[in-house]
């Protein structure tokens, strides 16, 4: 079996159990096995995964845990609902973003972001620590100085997650796992369907000097303001279908 790019997420993939779950996985919820379909069997699985049984049925189980299958006696193992996936799940996200997702989900993730962001760096504002305030600066200093897209969006990740981890709620800072493919999915988006992909910077700078300031209200108004442009973007064509349309 090909090894899998890496992905975020809370189930390693490095070794051939994790594989197999990320396989059948990605499979499921990019639609290869659509649901109520059941998966081929066990046998079959195993010689074109190149796995033990004992592996796979593991595999089976933890793909379970997240609501994608279930097996039962003499029936086998079935694609679950789509309703009844764990969408909060890491790997869940992860494989759905993965996978193309379509503008309706894009924009699902967007109002995830939207409710719990501006809060967020509200929050932030008035619980960060002067080292976690540094990580956002820092963070912010690599956006600013980037001139590589993908360097970009790496960036503008450890912004917003560190901007979750200084809340010091400990009940929000898994949340920067959590959305972490989510989120590295949509900034891509957004910033790709930029003609400047360095255009959301003036605003990432005004909430981190809100967060600097510990200004709550600040930082969650201009946290709102960067994703209402966000969400703007993202409705917009990419500048490589706007020149496609007028050809």
């Amino acid at each position: 079996m090909k090894p899998l790019r890496a992905i975020a997420s809370t189930y390693s993939g490095r070794n051939l159990h994790g594989q197999v779950v990320h396989e059948l996985g990605r499979r499921i919820v990019g639609g290869a096995c659509p649901p109520g379909q059941a998966l081929p069997n066990e046998e079959e699985l195993c010689r074109e995964l190149g796995v033990s049984r004992t592996a796979l049925r593991e595999s089976v189980k933890v793909l379970a845990a997240k609501g994608l299958v279930e097996s039962r006696p003499r029936i086998g193992t079935r694609v679950r609902a789509n309703e009844d996936w764990n969408m909060l799940d890491p790997d869940v996200l992860a494989w759905r973003c993965a996978t193309l997702p379509d503008a309706h989900f894009v924009m699902q993730l967007n109002e995830m972001r939207e409710i719990i962001e501006p809060a967020s760096a509200a929050l932030a504002a008035r619980n960060r620590t002067q080292a976690q305030l540094r990580r956002i600066e820092d963070a912010f200093a690599v956006m600013a100085a980037c001139e590589d897209i993908d360097r970009f969006v790496d960036a503008d990740l450890h912004f917003h997650t560190a901007i979750l981890d200084a809340t010091n709620n400990p009940l929000l800072r898994p949340l920067g796992a959590m959305i972490g493919s989510a989120l590295e999915s949509l900034l891509s988006l957004s910033a790709r369907k930029a003609n400047d992909f360095k255009v959301g910077l003036p605003d990432h700078g005004r909430v981190l000097d809100a967060i600097r300031a510990q200004d709550a209200e600040a930082a969650r108004g201009h946290m709102t303001r960067l994703l209402a442009d966000t969400r703007a973007r993202l409705l917009t064509p990419t500048p490589r279908a706007r020149t496609r349309s007028r050809g």
